[in-house]
């Protein structure tokens, strides 16, 4: 999920330089991928899963990737049992294509350089799920990570509606509209982080209705990724209610935290 996320102009390659911090959350899909030597590559997954890009699973993309990155042809079959909503802004995607990244890496014992250069080729959000911090401060296109950390008795909501986000589309929204450019601030919790300061630029294009949540203490709400999904952070002692939950799937969640 992400607390804050700032989106700058679209550059020459085709990316967006990006301003945000990216959590992980125990909100997680089960992966699991048999792998053979071969001659050639290829890939099959067993359940075709509702998140493709241009035509192909973000997962047989990072497969891909990483046998192009270490010269190493393999078969992979990969199994999948979604738990994430596709489509919401939490990277369910991504985080699925860093686990066979990450799976491969562990099975042909190669670099960690490799691992994020095949996160690389795969998507920008791959990076920092491939990269093995809980919590970062995430710039450029993705590429450049500044472990952060979250600290401990905090608990999230994460409000999902029926109707779900294209990431294209919201990103041309977002590039047709004239917005001022904007640093985030070391992230701090005071208990939670400031909603005004940590704002998501994409709720200046969202359709998603934010949901209404009545904690007695702060809580941080904002959209989470490009959306359509809504997260709310608050003290794991705070009391707390969704009081608007129709069309919404609701999630409880806890940060990972490490180190």
């Amino acid at each position: 999920m992400n607390i804050g996320l700032h989106v700058g102009r679209k550059r020459p390659d085709g990316y967006h330089d990006i301003d945000t911090y990216m959590a992980l959350i125990d909100l997680y899909d089960d992966v699991s991928a048999e792998i053979r030597c071969s001659d050639s590559f290829s890939c099959h997954i067993a359940k075709e899963c509702e998140y493709i890009v241009d035509g192909k699973d973000l997962m047989e993309t990072a497969a891909a990737a990483f046998s192009a990155v270490t010269g190493i042809p393999f078969s992979i079959d990969i199994s999948i049992t979604k738990r994430i909503p596709a489509g919401a802004g939490l990277g369910g995607g991504s985080s699925d294509a860093a686990a066979i990244l990450r799976m491969l890496t562990t099975h042909f014992g190669t670099s960690h350089e490799n691992l994020m250069k095949a996160a690389a080729m795969t998507g920008s959000d791959v990076i920092f799920f491939a990269s093995g911090y809980s919590a970062a401060h995430v710039t450029g296109r993705g590429e450049i990570l500044s472990p952060v950390r979250i600290p401990e008795g905090l608990k999230v909501c994460v409000c999902v509606p029926e109707s779900r986000v294209r990431t294209a589309d919201a990103y041309r929204r977002l590039d047709s509209m004239e917005r001022e450019d904007r640093e985030l601030p070391p992230l701090v919790f005071s208990p939670v982080p400031d909603e005004k300061i940590y704002s998501n630029d994409f709720e200046l294009v969202s359709s998603a209705e934010r949901p209404f949540l009545d904690s007695e203490g702060p809580c941080y709400v904002s959209l989470t990724g490009s959306g359509s999904g809504w997260i709310a952070i608050f003290p794991s002692s705070s009391s707390f209610e969704i009081e608007k939950t129709e069309n919404y799937g609701i999630f409880m969640a806890s940060f990972i935290i490490s180190g």
